[in-house]
């Protein structure tokens, strides 16, 4: 993309999450705040439903040329050339009146991912934006204009075993019912520290350099196609199943990680190809401090 292509598509981009954002904080700890359980036992909510009709209004109306993969209206238009919109990442933690929840979007362009946006609107007076596109680095700061939205540099860190590593998790039972409990039980033995809050935000905090890993046992597309272009902008690297590609159909476990702990965390994990397994080579007992 060119400079110029690129300061359009991540204006519209911001200019969907303000929208959005404005409807979560409408919605946000409401007493009149109406939660429906879907399909598959995930609960939807107005604020879901509505900020994504206002993302795709406003990306409409910005990029007519591009299609839409939504979450919750599903797919309108081009399927190579498109937005994929996850209008409230967190909405567990939004019904609880939690404020870790945040607006994704991701933009595939000839089927690969270029570009991605994440808004957290109760972060701070104006929320907090993270955002990259390919070749222009990755970036966070307050609200939702470019300039504010990219005061800092992000850059994942250097650390380098896991013994040091401060590891962040989602949902312990997607761990078990992927197959994935021994090992990871065996990398939270070695982990120097490990914090669980799931969702979009462990995977901003490895693109800060905040944390070094970010592991999850299931998600969907639309949860993870905005911040596959961050974190590999900011330095990082962010891994499926080597089995399973990245597109429209993924339901899966993820990795998100600096370069020098992915090699050692995809292997205990199987992402390489072979079965995930525990290390369970004796060491001696080791509380760390909280």
């Amino acid at each position: 993309m060119t400079a110029l292509a690129t300061e359009k598509l991540l204006a519209a981009a911001l200019a969907a999450c303000r929208r959005a954002g404005a409807i979560h904080r409408e919605h946000f700890r409401s007493a009149e705040l109406s939660v429906e359980k879907k399909v598959d036992a995930t609960p939807v909510t107005q604020a879901d439903r509505g900020a994504e009709e206002a993302i795709r209004e406003t990306l409409r109306r910005a990029t007519p040329e591009l299609g839409l993969l939504g979450e919750e209206f599903g797919q309108e238009g081009d399927e190579r050339d498109r937005w994929v919109i996850d209008p409230l990442d967190g909405t567990k933690n939004f019904v609880a009146g939690l404020p870790w929840f945040a607006t994704l979007l991701g933009l595939e362009l000839d089927g690969e991912l270029v570009l991605g946006a994440v808004h957290a609107a109760l972060l701070g007076e104006n929320g907090e934006t993270w955002c990259a596109a390919r070749g222009a680095g990755a970036w966070a700061g307050k609200g939702t204009d470019l300039a504010t939205c990219r005061e800092r540099r992000l850059r994942v860190s250097a650390t380098a075993t896991l013994e040091d590593a401060f590891l962040q998790h989602g949902g312990l039972v997607y761990f078990q019912r992927t197959g994935l409990w021994p090992a990871f039980s065996g990398i939270v033995a070695r982990a120097g520290r490990t914090r669980g809050f799931g969702d979009w935000w462990g995977h901003m905090l490895v693109a800060e350099g905040r944390c070094d890993a970010m592991l999850e046992g299931t998600v969907a597309y639309h949860d993870v196609a905005a911040i596959r272009p961050i974190l590999e902008e900011a330095g990082g690297v962010f891994r499926t199943r080597s089995t399973e590609p990245l597109d429209a159909g993924f339901h899966g476990p993820v990795l998100s990680s600096n370069r020098a702990l992915e090699p050692e965390l995809a292997a205990l994990l199987g992402f390489n190809g072979s079965p995930p397994s525990a290390d369970r080579s004796p060491r001696p007992a080791r509380i760390p401090p909280p």
